[in-house]
Parts: structure tokens; sequence; C-alpha cells
């Protein structure tokens, strides 16, 4: 009886996140494992970091691509056990993976990916039904703020370079 009242507690459960939410959540969070297996390998669940580990290739494309379909297949599959021991993750570590986020021709990415992997964090918690640690949210919400406020700062200045012209024909008084 408690059981299946459990799946169906589970299947309620499973429909409050939309299926693209979901999608965008989980590129999120393989990008937050992938991360503390390179940094920090002790804080990944041990049997998935032995797996991480097996992936062998000179391609390093190639093997990232293989760590992610490794993470994502654990992460659908294994609802129970969390892939990353979550207690022993902090805002730090969080604030330095959004920071070494990057696009493939090496620049920053826009505030819209740094929104995702917020709330891919929030959805790992929530997934896995751990409390997060004390006073975690707020320190996210500062940092967003800032994080925020230097996109646009760096927007900015590249609008005015822009506008001034990187051009050798323009210049600022045009």
């Amino acid at each position: 009886m408690m059981e299946e009242l459990n799946d169906e507690v589970q299947m309620v459960r499973n429909y409050t996140v939309n299926a693209k939410s979901k999608s965008v959540y989980l590129y999120g969070i393989i990008k937050y494992v992938l991360w503390f297996h390179d940094h920090k390998p002790g804080v990944v669940e041990p049997s998935l970091r032995a797996l991480l580990d097996t992936v062998t290739t000179d391609d390093t494309t190639e093997a990232y691509k293989q760590k992610q379909s490794h993470v994502k297949l654990y992460v659908e599959c294994d609802r129970r056990e969390q892939p990353l021991d979550l207690v022993d993750s902090n805002v730090h570590n969080f604030e330095c993976i959004v920071m070494s986020l990057r696009k493939k021709d090496g620049k920053k990415p826009g505030k819209s990916l740094y929104g995702s992997m917020r709330s891919s964090l929030f959805h790992l918690y929530r997934l896995y039904d751990v409390q997060m640690p004390d006073n975690y949210d707020n320190e996210q919400r500062k940092f967003s703020k800032g994080l925020k406020r230097s996109v646009y700062s760096d927007l900015a200045r590249a609008r005015y370079c822009f506008l001034v012209g990187t051009n050798t024909t323009d210049t600022a008084e045009t």
C-alpha cells in the first residue's frame, strides 16, 4: 500500500516541471557534475566517478560527449542516488562553475545561460529531495545580481565600441 502511494507521489512530482525545462536543467546539471569531476572528484558519487574515469580518448570533444552521455543516463535512470554529494557542494563552487562557462568561441555567455545554470542547480536539489544549505539561495541571489550587472556592463562596452566603430574609417567624432 505505502509503496503504491510513494509511486503515485513520485509520478505527480515528475509532472511539476515541464519536459522542455527538464532538458534545459539536465544540460546544466551535466555541466555541474562534469565540473566537479574535473575539479573536486571526491564530491561525485563513486560509481558515476568510476564510470566517467573509464572514458579514455585523445579526442577531447569526443571524451566530453561520452562523459555527458554517462551523466545524462545516470541522472535520468537513477533518481534515488544523487550524482554529487549535494551537502558538500557550496555556493563558491557554483560561482566558480558559472564563471568557467564559455561559448565555443571562448567568450563569456549571455545572462540567460547564467540564469539557466542557477535554475538547474535548484532543480538538482529538488530532483533528489535534498534541502539546500542555509543561506545558499540568498548567496546565489546576490551573486546573480552582480553577474547580471557585469554582463550588462560588458554588453554596454561592446555596444559602445560598435557604435563608435572598430573600423579604421570610423572615429568617435562621427
